[in-house]
């Protein structure tokens, strides 16, 4: 009885905060805090808009240093570590709705995911609202065959075993016409892990937007994972160490026209939430970078 309370208030509030922000108009709302819905890992506060489709496409290369970059690999370019494509629609001009399909990179790969965003709050001009707020949840599944070892978090005994979920609620201020930043608290559950691992994990991100023109600007974010597992530095998978890093990119956002197009360096292979945030093991310090982009397409239907 608790716990549906609980829901209940939440939905509550959830609603009550989304009128109060209605009763604002257009003109007093701050707009454009990022140019896109994304930045290098991290989705922003902002949505589609209303009758939009998005079109995204996301690569990730190979390590451009280290042990498994330099020439002999073009820098990371003769090898894909992650690859997406996906939709996301504008329902209004709070909700945003989507799928998408990416290779994936370490755990269970081949994945489809669906999503939804919700702008809960907007910053206004006046200040009476200073900072925005937008939910986003994702449920992830992989289709990739199931392993034979029952010890790896991809034996799928069960269809549930393929599942996994991402909520977050992104808090956001324009501070300037030239610079922004976002705070992300995270929530990361996967229906089954390796031994030892586990399955709900908390993680804190922030991110950032410094304009250098109308057009162009510098972007990063980066998420602290809170993890005894993953601070473990004797992890192991089979006979070998695993040391897990927190996720950092750097990288240009470019508009152009229609485009919004995103040229950046992280230490993570993964694209989606589900991937970076538990299976990070390259690092920074090592030339375990690589570089990616995303393109961003709006058209309207």
């Amino acid at each position: 009885m608790l716990q549906k309370n609980t829901l209940f208030l939440f939905f509550i509030i959830v609603f009550g905060l989304s009128s109060l922000q209605a009763q604002e108009t257009s003109e007093n709302l701050v707009y454009e805090t990022f140019l896109g819905t994304r930045l290098i890992h991290t989705h922003t506060n902002e949505t589609v808009e209303k009758g939009k489709l998005d079109i995204l496409i996301t690569h990730r290369f190979g390590d451009m240093a280290g042990e498994l970059g330099g020439f002999n690999n073009f820098f990371g370019f003769d090898n894909l570590s992650d690859v997406r494509i996906a939709f996301e629609y504008g329902v209004s001009h709070r909700l945003t709705i989507g799928v998408g399909r990416s290779k994936g990179f370490s755990g269970p790969i081949k994945l489809v995911d669906g999503l939804v965003k919700y702008r809960l709050l907007q910053q206004t001009v006046d200040n009476k609202m200073p900072f925005s707020v937008t939910l986003y949840g994702n449920t992830v599944v992989s289709h990739m065959k199931a392993t034979e070892d029952p010890s790896l978090a991809t034996s799928f005994d069960k269809f549930a075993h393929r599942m996994s979920y991402d909520v977050q609620a992104i808090i956001s201020r324009k501070f300037s016409d030239k610079f922004s930043l976002q705070l992300m608290p995270n929530f990361l559950h996967r229906n089954f892990v390796v031994a030892g691992d586990e399955n709900n994990n908390f993680s804190m991100g922030i991110a950032g937007r410094f304009a250098l023109s109308k057009h162009v600007a510098l972007i990063f974010d980066y998420y602290q994972f809170f993890s005894n597992y993953r601070d473990d530095i004797n992890n192991q998978e089979g006979e070998s160490l695993v040391k897990y890093y927190n996720p950092l990119g750097v990288g240009l956002e470019i508009k152009t026209g229609g485009h919004v197009f995103l040229i950046n360096f992280s230490n993570s292979p993964g694209i989606i939430e589900n991937q970076y945030l538990p299976y990070t093991t390259k690092n920074w310090g090592d030339g375990e970078f690589r570089m990616g982009f995303n393109i961003s397409r709006p058209i309207q239907l």
